[in-house]
């Protein structure tokens, strides 16, 4: 234990790090991804939480690893939000009710259902695909 904690104060401090976790965090915040991707907010949280924790204990290398998942996590929540908005965008500005608009919503709500429950390439996929099926019914 001696020697890992040790190996953890030799390290260099994770500014950069916890700063790109921070604003990774801030950016999922400001694109709306509470209402989307709640539950990756939360984990990231938890790892900036804990980094910042491990940062003031100086366990350097822990911080820095927790700010990356933090990141990561952030980005996620970010990424499905982006999708999920795309779609709704693309749906709310079709030209009309049709059987394509009706099975683009359906796929809309099954990706934020996906997107709550924390399955975000399934919810990403299903965003994407209803978004996809308006430009094609578009473009017939």
């Amino acid at each position: 234990m001696l020697a890992l904690a040790l190996l953890s104060a030799c390290a260099s401090v994770p500014t950069q790090e916890m700063s790109d976790a921070r604003q990774s965090l801030q950016a999922a915040y400001d694109a709306g991804a509470e209402k989307y991707a709640s539950r990756h907010l939360r984990i990231a949280e938890d790892y900036l939480t804990k980094a910042e924790r491990e940062l003031e204990l100086r366990f350097y290398s822990w911080a820095r690893n927790d700010a990356m998942l933090a990141k990561s996590e952030a980005r996620k929540a970010q990424e499905v939000t982006s999708a999920i908005k795309s779609a709704r965008a693309a749906i709310e500005a079709a030209p009309a009710d049709g059987e394509t608009l009706a099975a683009a919503r359906a796929l809309l709500e099954k990706a934020i259902t996906a997107a709550k429950q924390g399955k975000d390439t399934a919810a990403i996929r299903m965003a994407r695909e209803a978004e996809a099926r308006l430009s094609q019914d578009a473009n017939e």
